[in-house]
């Protein structure tokens, strides 16, 4: 599976089990860096920057990192909108997981820290349903900043390190260690801010398995780190912390991790959970990575091609949805714009043109006076709702999956 590479990759040490040098095994090419911002204008969108993304992985545990990123290209403000929460089927999900952690764990009275808490809605909703405050971090957090009726206070930039770190019962951090340089480093600091105090976590990540068992739509720029179930094992014990349990949520698509220091001296109720004993075996996430290089550019081919048939019979075919997978399958797929639309239900993109193709980003609405006869999605997982709100609008198209 490993790969020659052209120019210079530096020797790096697996950065999850830090037990063996990561191969280079896929390049993918350059990429656009900024997936989460919108243009106001298409020859900004169009200007905006490209990074290169060469895979690399550990044979041991099966980790996978961009060996080609800079940190100094890379950068997350409020011009960032990367919010899932406009979806019905995303906030049903992130309602059953206040729900989980609210019964999980005795947090009334506690504090939670949230970092990389996006626009607030997860940790205000924790707030209010286990009665705990909170404080959240992002930088590219939108709202008000400071107290919040929830119980909850706001921070728009990076958490800050070390003890300048609020004292945490409960530490969460969703869809963010894969964007760190160095996700090690992150999770140490954070056990050594536990000190001898019972302490939690939860941290939530893009789940690699599923990721490069497909086209690799989500294999985006600011993404650095690609965990499955034994790396995102090995590199939370080897900072120091004790897993209570991992696993795959959103049909498969995320994966979560539930770590505990001094659980012993914890005096809350409830905590149901003894942890798993060892990390999960690699072999399965191994074989995935040896097909993906293949599999990628396989997709990458047929979906130019199928927009290609689909715009030359008049099917006028449209993406729906805006995000980063979006912004990866339009790159890849469509530079030639023979889409005759994006739409997506945030009404902060409508308007607004998306990095390198510069498509521009229209209301769903716009649908029933287009009526195409064909719908690109790039999740799966949203497939029922897309498909109701198609009928909703009175649109009778075919609901394609890339």
């Amino acid at each position: 599976m490993p790969m020659r590479t052209e120019g210079q990759v530096s020797h790096r040490l697996c950065d999850a089990c830090g037990q063996a040098a990561l191969e280079p095994f896929t390049d993918l090419g350059d990429i656009p860096v900024l997936c989460g911002v919108h243009w106001p204008e298409a020859a900004a969108a169009a200007a905006s920057p490209a990074g290169r993304m060469l895979l690399g992985y550990c044979p041991s545990c099966a980790y996978v990192r961009n060996l080609a990123f800079d940190a100094s290209i890379m950068t997350y403000d409020t011009a960032m909108d990367t919010n899932l929460h406009h979806s019905p089927a995303f906030q049903s999900f992130s309602a059953d997981l206040v729900r989980h952690l609210a019964g999980r764990y005795a947090l009334a009275g506690r504090r939670v820290v949230d970092i990389g808490c996006g626009q607030g809605e997860f940790l205000r909703e924790l707030c209010h349903a286990a009665g705990c405050t909170g404080v959240g971090y992002d930088a590219m957090y939108a709202g008000s900043t400071g107290p919040d009726p929830s119980g909850a206070s706001f921070h728009s930039g990076f958490a800050p390190r070390g003890r300048d770190l609020p004292r945490f019962d409960l530490v969460t951090s969703r869809h963010w260690i894969e964007h760190l340089d160095d996700p090690f480093e992150f999770l140490v600091d954070l056990r050594e801010q536990a000190g001898d105090r019972p302490v939690f976590g939860y941290f939530e990540v893009p789940d690699a398995c599923y990721d490069l068992a497909t086209a690799g739509w989500e294999v985006i720029y600011p993404h650095v780190s690609y965990f499955g179930a034994s790396s995102l094992f090995r590199i939370a014990e080897r900072a120091g912390w004790r897993v209570e349990d991992t696993g795959t949520l959103f049909d498969g698509m995320f994966r979560f991790i539930e770590i505990s220091v001094n659980r012993e001296a914890w005096s809350g109720q409830p905590l149901r959970c003894n942890g798993p004993v060892n990390p999960p075996h690699p072999a399965e996430e191994l074989a995935t990575l040896a097909g993906f290089g293949a599999r990628h550019h396989e997709q990458r081919a047929l979906w130019q091609q199928r927009i290609a048939d689909l715009a030359d019979r008049g099917a006028k075919p449209v993406l729906w949805g805006a995000g980063s997978r979006a912004v990866q399958f339009l790159t890849l797929t469509d530079r030639a714009h023979r889409l005759s639309a994006v739409v997506d239900l945030n009404p902060r993109k409508w308007g607004r043109y998306l990095p390198i193709t510069a498509h521009r980003v229209d209301p769903p609405a716009s649908l029933a006076d287009l009526a195409p006869q064909a719908v690109i999605i790039t999740n799966p997982a949203y497939r029922s709702e897309v498909a109701a709100s198609l009928a909703d609008l009175g649109v009778n198209a075919e609901l394609l999956v890339a």
